[in-house]
């Protein structure tokens, strides 16, 4: 009796902890232009960037959060290697700047979180 007590404690202490869970909302495909645009992430959900399409083969896409600018793709030769980062995720609440040598499209999933 004593053990099955202590496991209910223990899973009911546990279930405190826990992260909540991903629900997918929706698919975004987030155009840009070389010039760079504008997005938010809306409170309460995440976003997961699962790929770039570029309009040129020698173009690199950065995302600059809170200003801080972060390379995920690079075909650009002169640069150095090609490289991806994906997929690449962004916290709810803030103000992201997708930008690229050229214009391009970002594939987003967006999830909500549930507690």
């Amino acid at each position: 009796m004593r053990t099955l007590l202590f496991i209910c404690c223990f899973l009911l202490y546990m279930n405190n902890f826990s992260q909540g869970n991903l629900q997918l909302n929706q698919v975004l495909n987030l155009s840009f232009t070389s010039n760079g645009n504008n997005f938010s992430v809306p409170a309460g959900k995440v976003w997961k960037i699962e790929g770039v399409g570029l309009s040129s083969y020698s173009s690199f896409f950065s995302v600059s959060v809170a200003g801080q600018q972060v390379f995920l793709k690079n075909t650009h030769t002169s640069y150095g290697p090609v490289f991806d980062s994906f997929p690449y995720w962004l916290n709810g609440g803030q103000n992201v700047f997708f930008s690229g040598l050229t214009s391009g499209v970002a594939s987003v999933l967006e999830f909500n979180i549930i507690p």
